[in-house]
């Protein structure tokens, strides 16, 4: 995304003065909102609005018919509102849940724009902070003809099987269910494109595949788990996950 300008008195980026439990009382206010995790060559973002979400059991649950995520709020030390990014003349502000090392746990991006965004969050504004440097794109170039994660999200696509896709990044894990229509190729990425949901996976991520309990989980090239699991739910989705394995 894009550096964009701000139309309101609201700071570009600023700490978000609530507790876990009241910054999740106002994700429901956003509108359609994307919740994203990132980790082990993928991207994992639902989209939707949220139906959902509060603080159970030490964990951030986020839900309804387009979300179905979850945080562990122990390793949550702040939470940051970002009014800077954008895309094609459009401000995209957003939520994030930062660990005592400045890492980015989740985001919530409100796709709705700034008007709920900053009616939500007027009440709740903290110190202002820099916004940080912006990363540059890992994408790029042509997805290898042979590349395994596209071919086994090919493989799922052609079996019509509903299947589980599900990311675990740190403390935080989001998943979908449902049937692949497509997979699209694009700037090193195999793509899942949906209303509800996107899968970036960049391209040589899948070292290969483990049987774990009813999942398959996505290995590096050195076979260490990425976080991304793949479980069957129906017998179509199951061949094809056991003849990729």
């Amino acid at each position: 995304m894009t550096e964009a300008t701000t139309g309101s008195d609201l700071p570009p980026r600023f700490a978000v003065a609530a507790t876990p439990a009241q910054a999740a009382a106002l994700l429901p206010s956003l509108g359609r909102v994307l919740v994203g995790l990132s980790a082990g060559g993928a991207t994992h973002e639902r989209i939707g609005v949220v139906e959902t979400a509060v603080v159970d059991g030490g964990a951030l649950r986020i839900g309804g018919s387009a979300h179905d995520a979850v945080l562990a709020l122990e390793p949550v030390a702040r939470i940051v509102a970002d009014r800077t990014g954008g895309m094609r003349g459009r401000v995209f502000p957003r939520i994030e849940f930062r660990d005592g090392d400045d890492r980015l746990l989740m985001s919530v991006t409100a796709m709705d724009g700034l008007e709920p965004f900053d009616s939500a969050l007027a009440a709740w504004v903290g110190a202002t902070e820099d916004a940080p440097p912006r990363p540059e794109s890992s994408g790029g170039g042509e997805l290898a003809a042979d590349d395994a994660g596209a071919g086994l999200l090919e493989a799922l696509r052609a079996s019509g099987g509903q299947v589980e896709i599900a990311l675990a990044a740190g403390p935080a894990r989001q998943a979908w269910r449902g049937v692949i229509e497509d997979m699209k190729p694009a700037m090193g990425f195999a793509n899942i494109i949906r209303s509800d949901f996107h899968l970036h996976w960049r391209g040589g991520s899948l070292g290969g595949l483990r049987a774990a309990g009813d999942a398959f989980e996505a290995l590096d090239a050195e076979g260490g788990a990425t976080g991304l699991t793949f479980r069957p739910l129906d017998a179509e989705a199951r061949k094809a996950l056991a003849t990729a394995a």
